[in-house]
């Protein structure tokens, strides 16, 4: 059977038929708690932040300027780059397998978890995707293929809005690098590929003039993150990761994976294989380094699928029982997907309803709205029920985090906030009484309220009237 060539016009109407899907499906869930501190970033754009790069804010920027403040406007930022994602992905597959590895890849694409959450959540993945992908595209052409100028400087500016969007997107022009001191050494010394490297620095170097003169306190904090607390060697953490990715991935698929890895002889022969081989093995031997001795997200592996998608496409569809394995990879990954947005249906409740930490935060947030006076200030203890309550309030009002809590952008903003000046209520996960009453001389206890979503756990939160 001869498949269509996988083009733009073939695509583009699919990809917007299903995000327009995506967006009704999007609706239906609450922000998360980190959704909605990006929407914070949004409306404070700058060069960076102690958590991440700022590509998602830019992005959430652009699609709430257009369409308002609105759950379905932020999630549109994810949805739109994974959709763009979708598509490149698509001609990476067609370009090493042909049109079926083509059209495999955008259906995989389309139902496997790893990147059906990206459909949803507005996060610093959905940009790292998209530009992963196209800096791959490019480097095919750049450094794999004739390695025109344009080529090599789109690549450079590609990685470089990889790093921008989030820090493991280094690991992208680290692993091209690499490919090129393995296989075309002397190309160290071309000036295109310095002038690749200058490009990326170019489109980074607001993220380090930003860390510069703020202590270096982003790559700081991330490399702490990433590196996990200092611990001895534990088998658990690598169990964990190995086994969440075969959730995020899907059985079959990661299994089909380590086969095409293992095959060395296939892909070190050509020059495109071996590169998007590397970029899958450099970041996967890194976090794999990592589980080793610290919790490693599952979602902290999505680069490396990202560079091997395009080869488990290609060899499927070389295979002679290709259809039969193309079934035993979309059905189980279309069960995973359908459990993933529809857990109450598919027999998940209470710890294992995956969509327990969306629910709860607005319910408080409208009880605040209920209990809120005119002239009261809005505080909470930490940034995510800030961020939410500044989200879902009317106006959208500032928040401030007068109590210990981690360091983030709330400490710099409210760093010359006099507190005693303040009045109005406070939302907190636990009882603060203690901590409230060293800044203020009244602290009222308004209500500890019991949060409950159908199929989900029950969250207390407490209200607090504060003032002096």
């Amino acid at each position: 059977m001869r498949l269509p060539v996988p083009t733009s016009q073939r695509l583009l109407p699919l990809l917007a038929a299903f995000v327009m899907v995506q967006c009704i499906y999007n609706k239906t869930l609450p922000l998360s708690g980190d959704e909605a501190y990006y929407w914070v970033w949004s409306h404070h754009l700058q060069a960076g932040y102690h958590d991440h790069p700022p590509a998602i804010a830019l992005l959430i920027a652009f699609t709430t300027r257009l369409w308002g403040d609105s759950v379905v406007a932020v999630r549109l930022a994810a949805a739109l780059a994974m959709a763009a994602t979708v598509f490149v992905q698509a001609r990476l597959a067609a370009r090493i397998g042909g049109d079926k590895a083509g059209w495999l890849a955008f259906l995989l694409c389309l139902l496997l978890p790893a990147f059906e959450m990206g459909f949803t959540l507005a996060t610093p993945d959905d940009p790292l995707a998209l530009f992963w992908s196209t800096g791959l595209l490019f480097a095919l052409s750049a450094v794999a293929g004739a390695g025109r100028w344009r080529d090599y400087v789109g690549m450079g500016l590609f990685c470089g809005l990889a790093m921008a969007s989030k820090y493991t997107g280094v690991l992208l022009p680290l692993s091209v690098t690499l490919f090129v001191a393995l296989r075309r050494p002397r190309d160290l010394l071309s000036p295109k590929l310095w002038a690749a490297g200058a490009a990326a620095l170019a489109v980074f170097s607001p993220v380090l003039w930003w860390n510069a003169t703020h202590g270096f306190e982003s790559f700081l904090f991330q490399y702490r993150h990433g590196s996990g607390e200092a611990t001895p060697f534990d088998i658990q953490h690598l169990l964990q990761f190995l086994g969440g990715q075969f959730l995020v991935l899907s059985p079959v698929p990661a299994v089909l994976l380590i086969v095409v890895a293992a095959r060395w002889r296939d892909w070190w022969q050509n020059s495109e294989r071996s590169l998007l081989m590397l970029c899958f093995l450099v970041p996967m031997a890194l976090f794999l380094e990592k589980a080793l001795f610290a919790k490693i997200q599952l979602n902290w592996a999505l680069p490396a699928y990202l560079s091997a998608l395009p080869l488990l496409s290609a060899f499927i569809v070389a295979q002679k029982r290709r259809w039969l394995l193309i079934a035993a990879c979309l059905l189980p990954a279309l069960a995973l997907t359908l459990a993933l947005k529809f857990p109450l249906q598919m027999g998940l409740t209470g710890k294992h309803n995956p969509h327990n930490r969306l629910y709860g935060p607005e319910t408080a947030a409208r009880e605040i709205e209920r209990l809120r006076q005119p002239g009261d200030a809005i505080m909470a203890d930490h940034l995510q029920r800030a961020a939410l309550l500044s989200f879902y309030l009317s106006g959208h009002p500032r928040a401030y985090i007068p109590t210990e809590s981690r360091f983030s952008e709330y400490t710099r903003w409210d760093r010359d906030v006099d507190f005693s000046t303040l009045h109005g209520l406070y939302l907190s996960d636990d009882d603060r009484s203690v901590e409230l009453g060293r800044l203020f001389t009244s602290v009222e206890l308004v209500e500890k309220m019991h949060s409950f979503h159908a199929g989900g756990r029950e969250q207390s939160y407490y209200i607090f009237r504060v003032g002096n």
